[in-house]
């Protein structure tokens, strides 16, 4: 049986690797005839919790002009779709990134998941971990991971496409 990709999901941190993601989107959008879903996760920091009660109404705003900041790149990128035809929804979500992004795969029943990676490797994947690789692992679906600098396998290693299924 051949795949059907019809659903697309690109998460957004509004890095150079994901704006190289949404670029392959585009295409693969136009290609396919697949419909796109722009995924953009606030990470939850200790910084953005409430320490005192008084505290809880700035960070509640904090979070509400992200938010709507977020909303508007994502509306930006989304208009960028424009000639692909594509069908583009955007949406924002607080949390963890790569359990977010999982989440929202299984949601809407995705087809493949595109994303930057930053290609860390050594001390610094160590340090940061790794939101395309626990994607890549989690995902039920496959993942095309895009680095900031090229495609990369998430081993390091650049290679022309990099396509991962579970």
């Amino acid at each position: 049986m051949t795949p059907c990709i019809r659903r697309l999901l690109v998460p957004i941190d509004f890095s150079a690797g994901s704006d190289r993601a949404s670029q392959y989107a585009a295409v693969l959008a136009r290609a396919l005839g697949a419909s796109v879903h722009l995924l953009h996760v606030l990470e939850e920091s200790f910084a953005t919790h409430a320490v005192w009660e008084g505290d809880a109404l700035e960070v509640s705003a904090r979070r509400e002009r992200a938010v709507r900041e977020s909303e508007a790149k994502l509306s930006a990128i989304a208009a960028g779709f424009a000639s692909t035809g594509a069908r583009v929804t955007i949406e924002v979500r607080c949390g963890r990134a790569a359990r977010e992004i999982v989440a929202v795969t299984e949601r809407r029943g995705t087809d493949l998941v595109i994303m930057g990676t930053h290609g860390r490797t050594g001390l610094r994947h160590l340090l940061h971990g790794s939101v395309a690789e626990h994607v890549l692992r989690e995902a039920p679906c496959p993942v095309l991971a895009v680095c900031e600098s090229g495609v990369t396998n998430l081993t390091g290693t650049s290679t022309a496409v990099a396509a991962y299924a579970l």
